[in-house]
């Protein structure tokens, strides 16, 4: 088939039927990540629950007319030698996305937790995933978790009917990638950025924290008031200098990619990496590298007694690793054991601090 002949068939069969422009265009955009899978998700997604049938139906009859083919793994493809034809006859049914940021604008006005969540995480994850474990799965099981399946469910969906996601899969690797221009993508993350740092530094985790802190900083300091003097005598240290290694806090600041407060601890020769969030999800415990840290939330994550699966082919892995969760006046894990750890999280309301 020449390529003119394979642009009439293909405009052909869409003039009689716009559901196969959809398809086109879903095809066209997951490059090759075109399972029957996921085509079938995308496509009832846009045009209804009830449909997931007749789109099987009409991808085999593409497949037949020779509009599509399959490739080697069982994506959908077009046919070598029309690929230029395919593509600027598929661009042509392309619908232009919603607006990302106005979507979490309406998700934060009207409270919507698992929007919001799934908005960070998209942001903060690319589709590629992490060792031993794909972007999608990983996002379906923080939510699943957080929330509940069916939310998990009913938010996939929104995001890929409002045209904001498409979710694609071949073989195994499964993720849920942003229908946005880098442009889009860049303001969204800076108005989440915004509304994150201003939600965090209002908790009242935060404030607890930040009290603590600083009394304990400045108990060390008091403390060793008389040592100080000798030493900065003997080192010829100035008084600003001696009390930075006595105690220090950095003081909280945004880490803008994991949303985080954050801030780092000094106290004599003991340091904590000081982690603040409403919720910690796997991709963050995982991916977060700095140590020993704490991190301090409004609750344990359900996934906590999973942590040797969280952290399946992390590097570095687990036992190598010095990491606490605290919820303040409730409960602390940890996987080591510090001086100061103990007096921070004892400040903090909790006497016993449970194995990681």
């Amino acid at each position: 088939m020449r390529p003119e002949e394979y642009r009439s068939l293909v405009l052909s069969i869409t003039e009689r039927n716009e559901d196969v422009e959809v398809l086109l265009g879903l095809v066209y955009l997951l490059e090759g990540c075109s399972s029957e899978e996921a085509l079938t998700k995308n496509f009832t997604a846009l045009r209804g629950k009830e449909r997931a049938k007749e789109c099987k139906e009409l991808l085999t009859s593409l497949i037949k007319k020779r509009v599509l083919i399959s490739g080697p793994y069982d994506e959908y493809i077009c046919p070598a030698g029309h690929e230029k034809v395919f593509e600027d006859t598929a661009v042509s049914f392309l619908q232009e996305p919603h607006d990302l940021s106005n979507y979490f604008e309406k998700a934060v006005k009207e409270g919507n937790k698992a929007a919001i969540k799934m908005i960070e995480l998209l942001l903060k994850m690319p589709i590629h995933g992490i060792t031993e474990f794909t972007q999608y799965e990983i996002i379906k099981n923080d939510l699943c978790d957080t929330f509940s399946p069916a939310v998990f469910r009913s938010v996939e969906e929104e995001v890929i009917k409002e045209n904001l996601c498409i979710y694609g899969k071949k073989r195994r690797r499964e993720f849920l990638g942003l229908y946005q221009n880098e442009g889009k993508i860049e303001d969204t993350k800076e108005r989440v950025r915004e509304w994150r740092a201003e939600k965090l530094a209002a908790m009242p985790v935060t404030k607890m924290l930040e009290k603590v802190v600083e009394e304990l900083v400045e108990e060390t300091k008091k403390g060793a008031k008389e040592r100080r003097a000798e030493f900065a005598e003997w080192a010829k240290f100035s008084k600003e200098e001696i009390e930075n290694i006595e105690g220090h806090f950095s003081g909280f600041a945004m880490d803008d990619s994991f949303l985080f407060l954050t801030g780092d601890l000094l106290v004599r020769r003991d340091t904590l990496n000081l982690v603040v969030t409403d919720s910690l999800s796997r991709y963050d415990v995982r991916e977060w590298r700095g140590h020993p840290v704490v991190f301090v939330t409004d609750e344990i994550p359900r996934w906590i007694e999973k942590m040797e699966y969280v952290f399946r082919g992390a590097y570095p892995e687990l036992s190598k690793r010095k990491v606490s969760i605290v919820v303040p006046n409730k409960v602390a894990y940890s996987n080591f054991k510090q001086e100061l750890l103990y007096d921070v999280v004892d400040r903090l309301g909790i006497h016993e601090i449970l194995e990681l």
